[in-house]
């Protein structure tokens, strides 16, 4: 029966007389196995019936990251490859019940402190009086074999995720929202407490953050970087995405590590819209393994590797696509409620516009004002001049009210030369004023012509409908016309 008997010591005797018992002291024997196994990639070994080693090959001293044989041998397996106790006993228990144990995994740190995962198969030794004598075996470094196999598992999982992440991210519509979701769904996806999202202005070619985790609102706020410089601007020019495992050994981007920067192991994936890049998303600063605190991570930081680069690359594909669908949601968003020549709002926008601002007016007791806006001679412009003149001066117009009035008032093309303007918080007096900086910006217009405009008021009075609102403008409007045009008349 084996019986492992850890000491740590050397018992070069006991080992040179089990090599006689097993008849390896003889010349013919020793040349055998020199031929079989010493020249060869497997780990291989004999021990006595207390697991002391008494023959190992080469290999079997480079696996376990000695130096030579004599290191090894007088060693014992519990020392060397057993030393977890429960995984000892459970080997013990196999190979006395079974006389053999195939591919039998243990992890170890080697002696030059490397980890590593062993496979053991062993099988007992017996005399010819069917005596065990001893235990032989070999041994295969699985550590590549199984961090395979783990990150193919771990590949696996994060796919299953990334389906998730891509039925979320294309139902939203929300710019703001899309990008918080994006943001924290990566970092769990890739578990990091770093994340960032940063799009690309297109006209000063800078970088900014719009949506974070893991950074300070002050790095948010002022970190803006050119395309070309810095390591996300590079990534920009280059279109590649990039993963720097250990950034104080990396040729390109050499340099010391900047502890309120990045981490040392990094990546940066650019978004793509066709053949133009929009933005980047950067992860750092992988989340410790369990049993180690968050705080630990400078000092047992983990690396990103090849899947986790797939990972992010493939999340930044299905950003770009939602960066897409938000897009062209907010265009056919603003087709629905704006003119497609003037680009301000259309009638369908005003009549729900005014129908808010009533309710607001009601319930706040806050004045409430409407401007009808004609136009003066357009017929005879347009004829003069053609459409193409015509439909200038239509735009011309709509920037001049965006350019006089204040973000809160709404500005609408009411119909083919007559425009509607929503003045909320404002009284009859105010609304005249309004109308007199739209004259004066008018007159100052380099249009074919000297352009007029007629304009009809009327606030909003307790009971009266929103129809009967825009009836009291239009009536002054008639007013302003019927008196002369270019004037301002106010429903009394």
């Amino acid at each position: 029966m084996i019986e492992f008997e850890p000491t740590g010591n050397y018992k070069k005797p006991t080992y040179i007389a089990r090599a006689k018992d097993l008849n390896l002291a003889h010349a013919e024997s020793q040349q055998m196995f020199r031929r079989l196994v010493e020249r060869g990639h497997v780990s291989v070994f004999i021990a006595d019936v207390k697991g002391y080693l008494f023959y190992v090959n080469h290999a079997y001293v480079l696996a376990l990251g000695f130096e030579t044989k004599d290191d090894v041998l007088g060693t014992n397996l519990a020392d060397v490859v057993f030393e977890d106790v429960k995984k000892r006993a459970e080997f013990l228990k196999k190979i006395n019940e079974t006389g053999s144990v195939r591919d039998y995994e243990v992890e170890i740190i080697r002696r030059d402190h490397m980890p590593v995962i062993l496979s053991v198969t062993s099988n007992l030794v017996e005399s010819d009086e069917g005596e065990v004598i001893g235990i032989e075996g070999i041994i295969y470094n699985v550590t590549e074999k199984s961090q395979l196999k783990e990150e193919l598992v771990m590949e696996k999982q994060k796919l299953e995720q990334l389906l998730e992440f891509d039925e979320t991210i294309s139902s939203i519509q929300d710019f703001d929202e899309l990008v918080d979701c994006i943001v924290e769904r990566t970092a769990r996806i890739l578990e990091v407490m770093k994340c960032s999202l940063m799009v690309l202005d297109d006209e000063t070619d800078e970088l900014s953050i719009v949506g974070a985790r893991g950074l300070s609102d002050e790095v948010v706020k002022e970190a803006r970087v050119k395309s070309g410089e810095m390591i996300a601007g590079t990534v920009v020019q280059d279109g590649q995405p990039l993963l720097v495992r250990n950034i104080e050994y990396d040729r390109k981007f050499q340099r010391a590590n900047r502890p309120t920067y990045l981490g040392r192991s990094f990546m940066i994936v650019p978004i793509t819209l066709g053949e133009r890049v929009v933005g980047v998303i950067n992860v750092s600063n992988k989340i410790p393994k369990k049993g180690k605190g968050r705080e630990a991570a400078a000092n047992d930081e983990r690396a990103f590797g090849d899947v986790d680069l797939r990972i992010l690359s493939s999340i930044a594909r299905e950003v770009s696509v939602a960066f897409e669908n938000v897009r062209l949601y907010k265009e056919l968003s603003s087709l629905a409620v704006t003119d497609p020549l003037t680009h301000i709002y259309n009638y369908r926008q005003f009549s729900k516009s005014l129908d808010y601002e009533i309710k607001r007016c009601r319930r706040n007791n806050i004045p409430l004002c409407v401007i009808m806006i004609d136009i003066d001679d357009f017929k005879p412009y347009n004829d003069a001049f053609g459409q193409p003149e015509g439909d200038a001066l239509l735009k011309g117009l709509g920037q001049i009210f965006r350019d006089q009035l204040r973000e809160v008032d709404i500005v609408c093309r009411y119909s083919g030369d007559e425009f509607a303007i929503i003045l909320p918080n404002t009284d009859i007096e105010g609304v005249k004023q309004a109308a007199q900086k739209i004259q004066a910006a008018v007159a100052r217009a380099a249009f074919k012509k000297e352009v007029t405009l007629s304009f009809g008021a009327a606030g909003y009075v307790d009971g009266i409908t929103q129809y009967r609102l825009i009836q009291n403008a239009d009536k002054a409007l008639h007013q302003a016309k019927q008196e002369g045009k270019n004037r301002i008349c106010v429903s009394q």
